[in-house]
């Protein structure tokens, strides 16, 4: 049996004092009442959607929702317009 001395690995972690808070540290916006949208488009549409969301919000998660909100104010304030 083969037995590892895990004191040579990686040390001592830090202290609960020296490590940071992430969860305070995060920004997020309060509005947890955030639900999922799901509806059918066009494979075209999907990545014409998908390449113009990235190249807006960059290429990671929730840009596609960003888009998406940001078509919606837009939508909201032509409406208002009319």
């Amino acid at each position: 049996m083969m037995t590892t001395n895990l004191a040579k690995l990686k040390g001592k972690p830090p202290s609960a004092a020296a490590t940071l808070d992430i969860i305070a540290e995060n920004a997020r916006p309060g509005d947890a009442s955030i639900k999922p949208i799901q509806f059918r488009v066009p494979e075209s549409v999907f990545v014409e959607f998908s390449e113009q969301a990235g190249r807006e919000f960059g290429y990671n998660k929730g840009s596609k929702s960003n888009l998406f909100l940001k078509m919606w104010k837009a939508y909201q304030v032509e409406r208002k317009k009319a």
